[in-house]
């Protein structure tokens, strides 16, 4: 394909995120000119496999790894700089050049101690309605950036405006904590992520000297890279082939996805689109990942065909490890007749752990219903990762309804009630709580498909799976991931 002809393309999650858009990305990236990013921040995570090497980055776009390409962080990303710190070290040490190739959006909004202080005090003292969130003040960024009190990365390189702009925000900041506990407060305050105590301050919580300082050492760092990014994508539309790189899921964003358990960035196409400074007409394709035929979810919140259930979701959320998992269930395998168990054997195959957090993620089956939810946000054409993690299971479960086991409710024009069969997700955690998981049973397949790299070369039993998900969900799965490589694909 002539450079001219390669189409803008945009990589999007269907789901809760996690579904592998790294590797997609670094797969479109050999013929993409500019990676760019839009949306989320350290909250995301994305991890590379290329042959032996294997690389985990949260901020820098997966694009980085291919060489001569330019990779943008866009406006709508809100940037802590000192994890951006750490990987650009982690690229110096690999060998990788960056300084050229990397350019990061003068108005892409600046998270700061207190925004991580404030994430992990308020979710861990909440007493009922936990969020689950990361704790990486991607919340409170955003709050403060819609309450237009926030900082952009270009005050870094401001010093006197960098001051005056963090004591204001730190004056609102210091009323909503003094209604928490102080020692709760100096605990979190003497995390690795805040510092180890450089921020702390014994009578307001937060010294704002020296997060001045240590912030204006960033923006030294990271003045070389900071720019207008919104106008010079703008400017290379129709000249350059672009590749948008989304993070976390759609059923996690804000607009559209299962609140209130969801993130605080509209993680669909638009939200992306919006986040680099483009228009969705920009973009020719816009490219759905989804993992089948398991799906999994982390932190709190409704999912309905989870293996295992309110217990799964208990033990994934209050400190499990892999360690852990490991130690004691050792004896699970996908002969495991209990659910709980059963999930957590497809959690050791699929090595279903936040590259973020390192939480095990909550494992169940493909929701078609979610799916097709997510295909009105972005579009029907999907890739279906993780594919190889269920060879040798002997029965695949699809979600194709759900049976409506809550109060009577209105939803809309629409009244649910308790008994109903539904045919379509309501993203309403209210709701989606109560809906239990109608399936359809289809036999596994027994083969390694590792190796596989034709349509035709696939198990039948297989192909029956993919094409049930396909009618069910209303999707087009013209490409497959067989394997966590570059090199793993199956292109229809």
């Amino acid at each position: 394909m002539k450079r001219k002809e390669i189409p803008n393309r945009a990589v999007v999650s269907t789901q809760w995120g996690d579904e592998g858009k790294g590797k997609i990305v670094d797969v479109f990236a050999e013929e993409a000119d500019i990676i760019a990013r839009g949306t989320g921040g350290a909250n995301a995570g994305h991890t590379i496999h290329i042959g032996e090497r294997e690389f985990i980055f949260h901020l820098v776009p997966a694009g980085i790894i291919r060489p001569k390409k330019v990779n943008i962080i866009g406006n709508g990303v809100v940037l802590d700089p000192r994890v951006l710190c750490e990987e650009l070290d982690i690229l110096r040490h690999a060998g990788i050049e960056y300084k050229s190739r990397l350019l990061l959006a003068l108005n892409a909004k600046l998270v700061l101690p207190q925004h991580l202080l404030l994430d992990r005090v308020s979710d861990s003292s909440a007493k009922n309605g936990r969020i689950g969130t990361t704790g990486r003040g991607i919340g409170p960024a955003y709050a403060d950036h819609y309450s237009r009190i926030g900082l952009t990365i270009n005050d870094l390189l401001n010093p006197r405006l960098l001051e005056e702009k963090l004591e204001r925000n730190l004056r609102e900041k210091l009323l909503l904590l003094r209604e928490y506990d102080p020692e709760v407060i100096k605990k979190i305050m003497w995390h690795a992520h805040l510092g180890g105590g450089q921020f702390y301050s014994e009578n307001d919580f937060l010294d704002v000297q020296a997060i001045t300082k240590a912030y204006l050492a960033y923006g030294k760092r990271l003045a070389p890279l900071i720019c207008d990014t919104d106008n010079y994508l703008r400017a290379v539309v129709g000249h350059h082939s672009i590749l948008l790189e989304g993070a976390q899921g759609t059923l996690l964003s804000v607009d559209y996805g299962t609140y209130p358990f969801v993130t605080s960035s509209d993680c669909g196409i638009e939200g992306l689109v919006k986040g680099v400074g483009l228009r969705t007409h920009d973009i020719q394709e816009v490219w759905g990942i989804a993992k089948a035929p398991y799906m999994t979810r982390v932190g709190e919140g409704p999912f309905p065909t989870e293996m295992g259930g309110e217990r799964s979701a208990h033990w994934c959320g209050n400190g499990a490890t892999c360690k852990m998992e490991r130690e004691q269930y050792s004896h699970v395998s996908f002969e495991s007749e209990n659910e709980l168990e059963f999930g957590i054997a497809v959690r050791f195959a699929g090595n279903e752990y936040g590259a973020t957090t390192g939480r095990p993620r909550r494992t169940g089956w493909v929701d078609t219903l979610l799916l097709k939810l997510a295909t009105t946000v972005n579009g029907p054409d999907v890739i279906l990762t993780k594919l190889d993690v269920l060879s040798g299971c002997k029965t695949i479960k699809i979600c194709t309804a759900y049976q409506y086991d809550g109060p009577q409710v209105r939803w809309g024009m629409d009244t649910l009630y308790k008994g109903e069969t539904l045919r379509k997700a309501i993203p309403n955690s209210e709701v989606l709580q109560h809906c239990k998981p109608i399936y359809e049973l289809f036999p596994g397949w027994q083969q390694d498909i590792t190796g596989m790299r034709r349509w035709r070369e696939l198990p039948p039993e297989l192909k029956h799976i993919i094409h049930a998900i396909e009618e069910r969900a209303g999707v087009n799965a013209r490409i497959l991931s067989v394997g966590p490589d570059r090199s793993q694909m199956i292109f229809r």
